[in-house]
């Protein structure tokens, strides 16, 4: 697989669609206010192969796409959140109860072996969820975003190593510039309120410039996300894609 042209191909793919056209990014933008549905819908779309960024239309069928993929997100976070309520569950109802305390705060240990089953689940639902979510958009079939055998066969195709260093490259491509916008934001925030005494004005002025940020960033860093996705999947062959 060809990482190089892989992100160079999704970023293109985002300039021209999402950077290069505010009319979209306005839209895209306003998916993201509408809980982030619409957003969804519209990924939906670019998993199932466009080959240039859609247009943001038929709001309706975006919503609708968005609440699908949702609930297959949810399904798969069934066990993990399963397993995080026998983590802390306990610690969850006493906080409910106003039963917590210092005593009990020092005395909560988690299971250890619960939180090694916790993030093997995590790294199998990260693994298995890009091409689950793909399946289900080209297929518009629930039952495909749980068929693992054709899931795990996909990702055969793929590579194993191919499909799990694209997912990692990807997940840091990402994280960088949101690493850098955060702790850049919390710094220059830090520095006005505290050293500079900005006061109250400073610090809610700092909030709505943060959700400015989210805003701008969330519909560009999706449609890059998903174009990237969309490719590592269309390394399969075609037969393996569509079964």
């Amino acid at each position: 697989m060809d990482f190089g042209h892989m992100f160079g191909d999704a970023f293109a793919y985002t300039r021209d669609g999402v950077l290069g056209n505010v009319n979209r990014w306005l839209k895209l933008i306003l998916a993201v206010i509408f809980l982030g549905l619409p957003l969804n819908g519209y990924v939906m779309r670019i998993y199932r192969g466009a080959p240039s960024a859609p247009e943001v239309d038929d709001w309706g069928a975006l919503f609708v796409d968005g609440l699908k993929l949702l609930v297959v997100g949810l399904v798969y976070a069934i066990p993990i959140i399963i397993i995080t309520m026998l983590i802390y569950g306990q610690l969850f109802l006493a906080i409910v109860s106003g039963r917590l305390d210092g005593y009990m705060m020092a005395a909560f240990t988690p299971s250890l072996v619960l939180m090694l089953l916790l993030y093997i689940v995590e790294i199998i639902v990260g693994i298995i969820m890009p091409v689950a979510a793909i399946r289900f958009a080209r297929t518009g079939r629930f039952s495909e975003a749980f068929n693992f055998s054709a899931i795990l066969e996909t990702i055969g195709k793929i590579g194993w190593l191919n499909y799990i260093i694209a997912l990692i490259l990807i997940s840091i491509v990402i994280a960088v510039p949101v690493c850098v916008l955060v702790f850049g934001f919390i710094l220059v925030a830090g520095v006005t309120i505290f050293l500079v005494k900005g006061g109250l004005p400073a610090l809610l002025g700092f909030i709505a410039l943060g959700i400015l940020l989210f805003l701008l960033a969330a519909p560009v860093l999706g449609v890059f996300q998903a174009r990237c996705l969309t490719q590592v999947y269309e390394s399969a062959s075609p037969d393996v894609q569509e079964s």
